[in-house]
């Protein structure tokens, strides 16, 4: 049997764009919701931390949607964090802006 990889490598340049756009949209809500879940804040609490209604932090949290980054920087300094960007460079170079 196949593996996805294998399966993927098939497609066409088109076909696997789609899928890693929608990968790196799927990604980005899973890590949204696996920060709040792991520090045990339902969505409600976080839109009070917030200032924002709990549908708001619904769509933060949803997939395709693409957040501004002061928006994760709200959200993130919500949960009681602090978000970083790490960048490498074409160069290997490691970046790190703490935001």
């Amino acid at each position: 049997m196949a593996t996805y990889r294998e399966l993927l490598a098939k497609e066409s340049p088109e076909m696997q764009a789609r899928v890693a756009e929608r990968v790196e949209a799927v990604s980005i809500q899973i890590a949204l919701s696996m920060l709040r879940d792991e520090l045990n804040i339902s969505q409600t609490e976080l839109a009070a931390a917030m200032g924002v209604k709990q549908p708001s932090v619904a769509r933060i949290e949803q997939a395709g949607n693409d957040p501004r980054l002061s928006t994760l920087k709200r959200y993130v300094q919500a949960l009681g964090g602090e978000l970083s960007l790490d960048v490498t460079l074409p160069t290997g170079k490691r970046v790190a802006f703490h935001l």
